[in-house]
């Protein structure tokens, strides 16, 4: 995956998160359960009480435990996005993109919904 790359949104995506997590590297998180729908994702309670997923990655636990820190800053914003929109691709991370719209705006999208824009299919 290059970073910078386009995409075309194929399948429209809302977010279900109005309020999404944030954290800084050293922020102490409850641990919740895995994600069972997409691979390298916990659920954390951050230290204000807000929940939401994150990427395993980018927490520091031992197996098992049930507090983790931050490794590194994490801002979990979903863009809600619509069919034919155009992204550019930031990062890629456990079957998620991180992208910015046309507006300016980033945020986080289910690869699944998008296809590379140079891709015949999406033609």
């Amino acid at each position: 995956m290059n970073v910078g790359m386009k995409v075309r949104v194929i399948d429209s995506h809302v977010s279900n998160y109005p309020n999404p997590i944030q954290f800084q590297p050293g922020d102490m998180l409850i641990l919740g359960e895995l994600d069972l729908e997409y691979e390298g994702w916990i659920r954390v309670e951050t230290s204000d009480g807000n929940r939401g997923w994150a990427p395993v990655q980018y927490i520091e636990a031992k197996p098992g435990a049930v507090v983790g820190y931050a490794s590194c800053p994490y801002n979990a914003r979903e863009l809600d996005i619509n069919s034919q929109d155009i992204l550019i691709v930031l990062q890629e991370l456990n079957e998620w993109y991180c992208v910015e719209n046309e507006a300016g705006e980033t945020g986080w999208v289910p690869v699944q919904c998008t296809s590379l824009l140079d891709d015949p299919a999406t033609k």
